[in-house]
């Protein structure tokens, strides 16, 4: 199959072709596990931002129903921030 792609950057395509000629295969086959591993990093990405999100709601209601009222919404997001960095 024939593709051609607009707005792709110079220096990214010499460095797929670059790196397709070192191990010996088509700019084609390089450019397609290129998009295989793209596609999957996303879906894998998506996967883990929710089991995230569902595990930062569970620890807020535990920390709802232990420290109704000490417990502070903006000092816990504060938290997950820096986790995050």
């Amino acid at each position: 199959m024939s593709v051609s792609i607009k707005g792709v950057d110079k220096s990214a395509f010499r460095n797929l072709k670059a790196e397709a000629v070192r191990r010996g295969v088509r700019v084609g086959e390089a450019a397609t596990e290129a998009f295989r591993m793209w596609i999957a990093s996303k879906k894998q990405s998506k996967a883990r931002d929710g089991e995230r999100m569902a595990r930062a709601a569970r620890d807020m209601d535990d920390l709802r129903a232990e420290f109704k009222a000490k417990w502070s919404g903006v000092e816990e997001i504060r938290k997950w921030r820096e986790l995050r960095k």
